[in-house]
């Protein structure tokens, strides 16, 4: 009884939809599940000496501020203003000698006002800067309290007014750098992926038919003159990148011209260390490219054509089989990953010096730009789980997006020298040596960008509220997309055309045996001797493609380049989410209070429920409250609680406040003022006892009149 089976389109749908499920499940739940607390990715303002709002009886002799990450002191400055707009600072801002993440500024004889002090903070970690501004007075001889001025002063320097405030803003420098990096992993992941292909998937690919291993020679002799272009791209793209960082240092267009910011941003701290490392390795696989001889395809050691590594749609369909269903094709695929293993290490043993010494500097610049990314800038407590991560992500970023990119650029133009048969069979026999590497790579990176999450998500929520969670929803949807699409072809075009060309093999074959036939059966006669042997001995033309098969091959070549299109779009957003990693604060709902009287307002995250009270929440001296308990509800006390006020209807730089223990048991509490009537943003950042990281939400409060 022949058995029953389901329509591929279901079946294919149902598998894309578990897919789907898959791998929403990994990148959403994950961060939901942990709990896990927000880790800072640039220097935040964690307290000051004086605090924001402090009346003092006596002037400082200096300001002092200390941040979540250690600072760069050759572009992290504290200036204070006085009610004149004038500066009377010492201009010596230095981080401290014994706290790398302490920076002080020396203060002149400060006559009783109203001062604002504006930070601007540059991390040594990851290079990126963050500013803000805060008040504190100085009461007059008498004990009175000099007013808040209506009109706060300002300065000329950079970082004044907020400068990195609004973490969304996509201004003319992060615009810059997201494209620079976004160029840089293009070429990163063309140049490593070109290596993966040509010392694992090529090889495999010859094993399968002479087509492929024709178009193996050809393709290797095309990425030889495409990798000096795409290196040099490289350079050029980190130069960029540098250059987009010291315009944000500088807070303008002359920190291209001036040594010292320049200097901040490649001498001092840990990206400038691996920025070089980026240069120096780059420049050493660019001279090595230039330098190595040409390649020899004939001298690539190649699996014979039944090795077990050979790849899962090797063998040819025999003519009367049943075209293979979708699963039958991806079993076939899985099955192939358990010979991985024994593919890699004959890969690189049977590469020359030259490609082994290529292969290990892919290596190191993998880890360099891990190093160089927001993942390094996590606490150290934390950094070694996070660079991993973060390499994983990259390096089979660069199988499966490096693969697509070869196949597209080198792979598909190479070939067109080759007859559109042969062209046809290297599609059909050939490329599904690739398979088995990209299934391994879209899971790890399913699993690697999940994991991601949990080093800067708090909440599912932030895939909506933060400009970092909608690119990050964005790639999650283009990967879906690519992964749907890289089924269509590999389990449904490609087993077609296998099949098509089975067919046509065997029809030429039997045509080619009824020709001796006919001829005996024509009575022989005497053997042709001379030039007429010679011409019978000239071998047969290949077979013509027929029009269903060239169809099939130019809609797999299409579809091919569709997806490294698409992964194009996914390194793209990669390049966003490290511009928009500021925006990383839970923005959640809250509705905004009354016009009049107390705003109250409780959010949950990291398991800690977070209460704030503003009274009177209107324009002027306002007190904050904020009441921290567990998911229990039992009250957490010894937690360090910091508020930042920024205004949304005007850039006014922003207000950090160290809250102080009250005394109802785990709240904390001081005052602030709101300097105008409207909306105000209220950053509530918590540093539970014995915690290392901050659990950070924001609150929405609209201030009355």
């Amino acid at each position: 009884m022949r058995q029953r089976r389901w329509p591929r389109s279901r079946l294919l749908a149902l598998a894309l939809g578990l897919l789907a499920l898959l791998a929403l499940a990994l990148t959403l739940g994950t961060p939901a599940a942990s709990a896990a607390p927000a880790r800072p990715l640039h220097a935040d303002l964690v307290r000051s000496d004086p605090a924001a709002n402090t009346i003092l009886a006596a002037p400082p002799s200096q300001v002092r501020a200390w941040f979540s990450e250690a600072v760069n002191p050759d572009s992290s400055t504290i200036t204070v203003i006085d009610p004149s707009n004038h500066e009377v600072d010492a201009r010596d801002t230095h981080v401290s000698s014994s706290d790398p993440n302490e920076l002080i500024v020396g203060l002149q004889l400060l006559r009783p006002g109203a001062y604002v002090v504006i930070w601007r903070a540059q991390s040594a970690d990851d290079g990126h800067v963050t500013g803000g501004s805060f008040i504190f007075r100085v009461a007059n001889a008498d004990g009175s309290v000099p007013p808040v001025p209506a009109t706060l002063p300002t300065s000329h320097t950079p970082g004044a007014a907020g400068y990195g405030a609004a973490p969304e803003t996509f201004d003319g420098s992060v615009a810059a750098q997201a494209l620079f990096t976004w160029l840089a992993l293009l070429f990163l992941a063309f140049w490593v992926g070109g290596l993966i292909w040509e010392t694992w998937v090529a090889p495999a690919s010859a094993a399968a038919d002479p087509a492929a291993r024709d178009g193996a020679r050809l393709s290797v002799r095309r990425f030889r003159q495409l990798a000096p272009y795409a290196l040099g791209g490289l350079l050029l793209a980190n130069v960029g990148l540098a250059a987009a960082l010291t315009v944000e240092v500088a807070g303008s267009l002359r920190g291209l011209i001036a040594p010292q910011f320049w200097r901040a941003v490649l001498i001092s701290g840990q990206f400038g260390a691996y920025w070089w490392m980026r240069e120096a390795v780059t420049t050493a696989a660019l001279i090595l490219t230039l330098v190595a001889p040409p390649p020899d395809g004939a001298s690539t050691k190649l699996p014979p054509a039944a090795s077990p590594d050979a790849a899962p749609g090797a063998a040819s369909h025999g003519a009367g089989d049943a075209i293979p269903s979708w699963t039958q094709e991806a079993l076939a695929t899985l099955r192939s990953v358990r010979h991985l293993p024994r593919r890699l290490a004959r890969g690189w043993l049977d590469l020359p010096v030259t490609g082994q010494v290529q292969l290990a500097l892919g290596a190191l610049l993998l880890f360099a730009f891990a190093m160089s990314g927001h993942a390094a800038a996590t606490p150290p407590s934390e950094r070694a789980y996070a660079v991993s991560v973060d390499l994983l992500h990259l390096l089979f970023n660069a199988a499966w997006l490096g693969g697509l990119f070869y196949i597209s650029v080198v792979l598909i133009p190479a070939t067109r020298a080759l007859p559109d048969r042969a062209r046809a069979v290297l599609l059909a026999r050939g490329i599904p040596a690739f398979g088995a590497v990209a299934i391994i790579s879209a899971a790890i990176l399913a699993l690697t960008g999940s994991l991601n999450t949990t080093v800067h998500l708090t909440s599912a929520s932030q895939m909506i509220t933060t400009a970092y969670g909608r690119t990050l929803t964005v790639k999650i949807e283009i990967f879906l997309v690519m992964a749907a699409i890289s089924a269509y072809h590999a389990f449904h075009l490609r087993p077609r055309l296998a099949r098509v060309l089975a067919a046509e093999d065997a029809s030429h074959a039997r045509s080619a045996a009824s020709q001796p036939a006919a001829v005996a059966a024509s009575g022989g006669g005497e053997r042709p001797s001379g030039a007429d042997a010679r011409l019978e001995a000239t071998p047969e033309p290949a077979a013509p493609i027929s029009p269903p098969a060239r169809r099939l091959a130019g809609r797999m070549e299409d579809w091919l380049r569709r997806e490294a299109l698409l992964g194009g779009g996914v390194l793209l957003c990669v390049a966003l989410l490290g511009a928009f990693a500021g925006s990383l604060a839970p923005a959640e709902a809250s509705a905004p209070a009354a016009t009049t009287g107390a705003y109250s307002q409780t959010h949950t995250v990291g398991g800690y429920h977070v209460k704030l009270d503003a009274t009177p929440a209107t324009f002027g001296s306002n007190t904050f409250t904020v009441t921290l308990s567990d998911a229990k509800g039992k009250p957490v006390g010894d937690a360090s609680v910091l508020l930042i006020v920024e205004n949304l209807d005007m850039d006014m730089g922003q207000e950090s406040l160290q809250l102080k223990p009250a005394t109802q048991p785990g709240a904390y509490a001081g005052t602030a003022d709101l300097t105008m009537a409207g909306n105000w943003q209220i950053t509530v950042k918590v540093l539970p006892h014995g915690a290392q990281d901050y659990l950070t939400t924001q609150f929405s409060l609209l201030a009355g009149s």
